[in-house]
């Protein structure tokens, strides 16, 4: 489990703790995002320091997440490697010393959770649109009986081709004259 004290973290104020973990987080995202199919061991790999009272942690994941394709449905792999850095506060004057853009979170408690982060950091690694490679490649759109899901620029082309008025409704034009004048 990756979570430690301040008071066993206090102790790498001179050199970081390095760790190097496999998870299995399979059951806890699932909990958390349903739509999630699958989730293979997560190897956590990274290093906590200890500077001023603060708390600094950079951690990078490795492994693969199944999910539904956001077009057919159809899982997806989705592999998952990448680096995230956290700084955890245990006095908030000291936000100051850190850049804009950083990830700064106060400390609430005497301990540091990073497998909460790093649950955390997965879900957020989930684009909002996943693919198929084959769908990514062919660039169709779902469609059915009477229905169809059309892209940006396909529906500009529909909307250009609906403002021509259709002459079947030109005579109804006719019969309110006094309706121009109101809108």
């Amino acid at each position: 489990m990756l979570k430690w004290t301040l008071a066993e973290l206090a102790k790498y104020r001179t050199t970081p703790l390095h760790f190097s973990e496999t998870l299995a987080l399979k059951a806890d995202l699932i909990a958390r995002d349903p739509e999630i199919l699958d989730v293979t061991p997560i190897t956590a790999e990274g290093y906590i320091s200890f500077d001023d009272g603060d708390v600094l942690a950079s951690v990078t994941l490795k492994g693969t997440m199944v999910v539904p394709s956001t077009r057919s449905l159809k899982p997806v792999d989705l592999p998952l490697d990448f680096t995230f850095s956290e700084v955890y506060l245990t006095d908030p004057a000291h936000e100051d010393k850190y850049e804009e853009g950083q990830l700064v979170l106060i400390l609430e408690g005497d301990s540091v959770d990073i497998q909460a982060a790093i649950e955390d950091h997965i879900l957020l690694a989930v684009p909002m649109q996943v693919l198929t490679p084959e769908e990514a490649e062919a660039g169709e759109m779902p469609h059915g009986t009477d229905w169809t899901v059309m892209g940006e620029e396909a529906y500009q082309k529909a909307q250009e081709t609906d403002e021509k008025p259709n002459p079947a409704f030109a005579k109804l034009k006719d019969l309110f004259p006094d309706d121009e004048d109101k809108h």
